[in-house]
């Protein structure tokens, strides 16, 4: 019997402060051998046909990531086999992917085929309608989630004023040393990978880092609220290893996407994580409370619980537009789903899935 293949959960986009943020473009470590780009409307079956694909590839054996949709935390948007170099993603709006090598490497999958144009049509005004409004609950979720950001920016300044940054050196010194001190630097640098591990969806604020990180022997906690002070520590640590030669994944937050709340390193079998799901579940706490002047802190108590109290509302109706955003999606889903010849969906998905495994 053939052992089933490890299933990764990761985002390759998110809703953040500064809108719909990609990172499209690391779905793939490296040049892909074969890319697929999928073209259709909502609720013509792209998710379904790309999780089964990646269901029946796990079954056959192949390590699988499933790329999730951050606008609705239960489908997919893609899914890579890495050790084939093959990725299948939808290609759709807010996430436009056009292929970069037609017919070289890239394949477009055009859903549009399996569709009845002409009764869509017949719900022309109602689906214009409703894309508006999905449209404009999104661009207000995204000023919520920018009004979110000026407020911790707010606390981050404090944190920043209260930090002892000649004390978290010397843990970036010790870890690095701990980490890479007897591995050479290397003549070809090493590569970064980046992601997201965590996602602001329909759901409420997602993760699924137990597939990312349970893999790994060597897991580091790190504690602490300084996000921009936990950022750069992380940085630094995949600079340090990519010095030395090494591949990293870094897993970004979705409030601000260049900040990095997880890092792994597959070669040194470490994670090193912000995820509350290894508060228990480490060898290592790195907390940063301990780098902090109390004092500082004390004098700013109540600006900081005022600033934690409205960053919290704030978030909190930036995901309700998001969460109804999803259910006017849900409603313009309908008029396509009624439409949609989907055995013939079905039968394109057999012939993808022989054709993948005539590359194995």
């Amino acid at each position: 019997m053939v052992k089933k293949g490890k299933v990764k959960r990761v985002f390759p986009g998110n809703n953040t402060s500064e809108g719909f943020y990609s990172y499209y473009d690391y779905i793939i470590d490296g040049e892909p051998k074969k890319f697929f780009v999928i073209k259709g409307g909502p609720g013509v079956g792209k998710s379904s046909f790309i999780k089964k694909i990646g269901e029946e590839m796990a079954e056959k054996g192949y390590d699988v990531e499933f790329h999730h949709c951050s606008s609705d935390n239960q489908s997919l948007d893609g899914i890579a086999i890495p050790d084939l170099k093959i990725a299948i993603i939808d290609g759709t709006a807010p996430h436009v992917v056009d292929p970069k090598y037609p017919a070289a490497i890239d394949t477009i999958l055009n859903f549009g085929e399996f569709w009845n144009e002409e009764n869509i049509r017949m719900h022309r005004d109602e689906i214009l309608a409703i894309t508006f409004e999905i449209s404009k609950l999104f661009q207000r979720a995204y000023r919520f989630l920018a009004a979110a950001k000026f407020v911790r920016d707010d606390m981050e300044d404090i944190y920043e004023e209260a930090c002892h940054s000649g004390k978290i050196n010397q843990v970036i010194g010790n870890l690095i040393e701990e980490f890479f001190g007897n591995m050479p630097y290397s003549e070809e640098a090493g590569r970064i990978r980046h992601l997201f591990g965590s996602a602001y969806t329909p759901g409420g604020h997602v993760d699924y880092y137990e597939t990312i990180i349970d893999p790994f022997q060597k897991v580091i906690y790190i504690n602490g609220a300084y996000v921009r002070g936990i950022s750069s520590l992380l940085q630094q640590i995949a600079d340090a290893a990519v010095k030395k030669g090494l591949y990293v994944e870094a897993y970004h937050e979705p409030l601000v996407p260049r900040n990095i709340e997880t890092l792994i390193i597959p070669k040194a079998d470490i994670a090193i994580t912000t995820s509350e799901k290894y508060r228990g579940k480490n060898i290592k706490t790195i907390n940063f409370e301990e780098f902090m002047d109390r004092s500082i802190l004390e004098r700013y108590q109540e600006r900081l619980a005022e600033d934690q109290h409205l960053f919290t509302e704030i978030v909190g109706k930036g995901l309700a537009n998001i969460r109804t955003a999803k259910e006017k999606h849900d409603v313009l889903e309908k008029f396509y789903i009624a439409n949609m010849d989907f055995e013939k969906v079905e039968k394109l998905r057999e012939r993808i899935v022989s054709e993948i495994l005539m590359r194995v």
